[in-house]
């Protein structure tokens, strides 16, 4: 009985554990189910354009762009139409490109098609619709499958919200085959029924690329910028659905491209507000109501501090928009809408309709005459500098005074409330600076701020962007200025020339808190964060990783280039380049480069990239009847437009002084300032990535991975420590 009773009491055990054991496995599971659904909950209302509130939500954002990138990239393409350079991207598997009207050019022309990794396939433009912006490319490659060409779905922008996040990719600059395409990362700050617009910067080249949503679907197509940084305007998807697609497949082409938005006041920033001088009759702030000694302090709910901030704020509306107008009269608060018109008083409906007679004798490889130069993305020769010294469309010229007012209210605006640089977006990366504790300083002379700097040891190292401690920046001793304000003198260490990082000591007894370099991060992943730390708890700004990391060589020819089907040939040389220098002309066709052979314009522009300034290169030209061999020396930007020169890539701010001859470095899509650049790039956990160091363009910063940043750090100071004990010796 006993032996029956210890059986009966062990089974009793076991049936115990059992219904135990099978409780807790479904409790485990449904935690785990629980934990899921919470994370594709937040997933969603990202999605939906929900802010990130919590370290959690900026994670869970950061892991849907990193998955989706890789496949977006592929579906991503560059267009070549003639001369002309732009982006666009596959949709579907019949074998249709969607693209800008302004790149595709018209109807029938020949196209190619540059794949991610580089493979060109044969296309042929459609149809366009000129007033959106909107045009369509066919492949015509004859061994297209459409199953093993990548391509995206299309979206819906009627459903797009105001702070909706997308992903924006396209070729900055024309495609380059060291570069993949680049990825920016913001919100929706506006929309109109035919436009969409982002902080997702955007220049020239980019036009044609695509904007997605968060689920990888197209809704929108790049087409022009404004001024401001945060104002890149796409194309709505809507705009190649039903009626609008079927005619651009039936190859037709209608429209006007609309002109600059127009409300019809003149005043002055001169007393610090927004007065108004005086209203033009008739115009659209006459017809609204607005009255001369108006103060506007409100336009479309942004609030206005001075004239030249409403210019930038009607600079992004749509002729035909109305807006919410609110004005300070005296010591009420008046309430007005105003309807946006086209400059020259065209109403936007009447070009809508209207269609453009087809030359039937045009040449299908000619360039298009029609004028698409307002606020659209041609390649200017500006961008020479990220084109490796060759750009191939004309420049659109810009008032060094106009840009450099731009610049300055852009540099001291506020994000807006649906940026994605607002504080209030910022504040739910406070964890990130708390985790990497004290690390960032400021680098200053005098009253001038020189840069960021970071801290790499405790026994009083930074390390900083040594270029800007040279030059008239300098006035007087360095110092370094901690995050709670105090101040220490500092003297340079060591330098690196090749990577532009000095180190510096800082003199006299204080506790440091070095940072904590990432030795598990070799590559950041691209559309990663990188968090750019100031000195407060909140981070300066934010952004992604836009490209693995490259060699930025930066020689500069200084030529606009043509292309026909036979050769390569020069259209312009800008004085004081080194094509001018080497007495290159207008109409030379270039054969070969160090002896190859050149068999087409890009290669030509990769052959170029490819040294440094500075490096001799040996072109044989035809000229004419008979062949010359030229030596050009490579020269910089400088050389061409000159210390007052503001490139188009320079709308968005000032840029480094040294931004090329970097080995690797990695671009990313923060906004920073040439004295910003020296501090580190942070990565969720608060670990150092990289360190920021140039600004490089309106769509560009560079970063030096943490890898290369560690090797660097680990050279000077042995170099620096054994100069101190070489003075300590004698």
């Amino acid at each position: 009985m006993l032996n029956r009773a210890k059986q009966s009491g062990t089974h009793a055990i076991a049936a115990i554990l059992l219904i135990l054991g099978l409780i807790t496995a479904p409790t485990v599971h449904a935690q785990d189910e629980n934990e899921d659904a919470k994370v594709k909950g937040r997933i969603q209302k990202l999605i939906n354009g929900q802010q990130p509130k919590s370290l959690e939500d900026v994670v869970a954002l950061e892991e849907q762009v990193t998955k989706l990138v890789p496949d977006l990239m592929k579906a991503t393409v560059g267009i070549r139409v003639g001369p002309a350079q732009g982006s666009g991207v596959i949709v579907g598997t019949e074998g249709y490109v969607l693209t800008a009207a302004h790149v595709a050019g018209r109807p029938n022309r020949r196209a190619f098609i540059i794949l991610e990794d580089g493979t060109a396939i044969t296309g042929e433009t459609l149809g366009l619709n000129n007033t959106i912006d909107a045009g369509v490319i066919k492949i015509t490659q004859e061994d297209w499958d459409p199953n093993n060409w990548p391509h995206a779905e299309i979206g819906d922008s009627d459903s797009v919200k105001l702070g909706q996040w997308c992903i924006a990719m396209g070729h900055p600059g024309g495609f380059q085959p060291d570069r993949n395409p680049v990825v920016r990362f913001g919100r929706v700050i506006h929309k109109y029924h035919d436009v969409v617009t982002t902080d997702c910067t955007l220049i020239g080249g980019d036009s044609g690329g695509p904007l997605f949503d968060l689920t990888g679907k197209v809704i929108g197509i790049h087409s022009r910028i404004g001024p401001e940084l945060t104002h890149n305007v796409h194309v709505p998807i809507s705009a190649y659905k039903n009626e609008s697609w079927d005619r651009m497949l039936a190859g037709e082409r209608w429209g006007d491209a609309p002109r600059a938005p127009f409300i019809g006041v003149r005043g002055s920033s001169e007393e610090g507000n927004c007065l108004i001088a005086e209203v033009i009759e008739g115009s659209p702030a006459s017809v609204a109501g607005i009255k001369p000694n108006d103060v506007i302090i409100k336009f479309a709910n942004e609030k206005i501090s001075n004239f030249d901030s409403l210019i930038l704020a009607v600079g992004i509306r749509r002729p035909g928009e109305v807006v919410d107008v609110v004005v300070q009269r005296g010591d009420e608060e008046v309430a007005l809408q105003l309807t946006i018109a086209q400059a020259g008083g065209v109403n936007p409906e009447d070009s809508e309709g209207q269609e453009q007679e087809e030359n039937s004798n045009d040449d299908k490889d000619q360039p298009d005459k029609s004028d698409d130069s307002r606020s659209r993305l041609p390649l200017q020769p500006q961008l020479v500098d990220e084109q490796g010294g060759i750009a191939s469309e004309k420049a659109v010229d810009l008032s060094l005074q106009s840009v450099s007012w731009i610049r300055s209210i852009m540099m001291l605006k506020p994000a807006g409330l649906y940026e994605r640089n607002h504080v209030t977006i910022r504040q739910a990366f406070d964890k990130v600076i708390e985790k990497s504790g004290e690390c960032t300083v400021r680098i200053t002379s005098g009253k001038q701020s020189l840069a960021l700097g970071t801290i790499v040891s405790e026994k009083g190292y930074i390390i900083t962007k040594a270029s800007q401690l040279k030059g008239d920046k300098v006035r007087g001793d360095i110092e370094c200025v901690f995050a709670d304000g105090s101040k220490r003198p500092i003297e340079i260490a060591a330098i690196n020339e090749q990577h532009d990082i000095a180190l510096l000591k800082v003199n006299g007894k204080r506790k440091l808190v070095a940072v904590q370099i990432a030795d598990d991060v070799e590559v950041p992943i691209i559309g990663s964060w990188v968090i750019t730390p100031g000195l407060s708890s909140t981070p300066l700004t934010i952004g992604v990783v836009s490209t693995k990391p490259r060699a930025i060589k930066g020689g500069l020819l200084g030529v606009l280039l043509g292309e026909s089907e036979e050769s390569v040939f020069v259209e312009r040389v800008f004085p004081g380049s080194a094509a001018d220098r080497a007495k290159m002309n207008r109409g030379d066709v270039i054969l070969s480069v160090n002896g190859k052979e050149v068999e087409n314009r890009q290669m030509l522009i990769d052959l170029v990239r490819s040294h440094l300034p500075g490096e001799t290169l040996k072109f044989k030209i035809k000229r004419g009847e008979e062949q010359v061999e030229i030596d050009a020396t490579l020269g910089r930007e400088s050389d061409v437009f000159g210390s007052e020169a503001l490139p188009r890539g320079d709308i968005g701010g000032p840029l480094s002084e040294r931004r090329s001859g970097f080995p690797a470095v990695f671009q990313h899509d923060t906004v920073v300032k040439p004295n910003e650049c020296g501090g580190p790039l942070l990565d969720t956990n608060g670990k150092m990535i990289g360190m920021n160091i140039a600004r490089a363009g309106r769509v560009s910063s560079y970063g030096l991975s943490a890898k290369i940043v560690a090797e660097v750090i680990t050279s000077l100071m042995a170099e620096a420590e054994g100069d101190e004990s070489a003075d300590k010796d004698e």
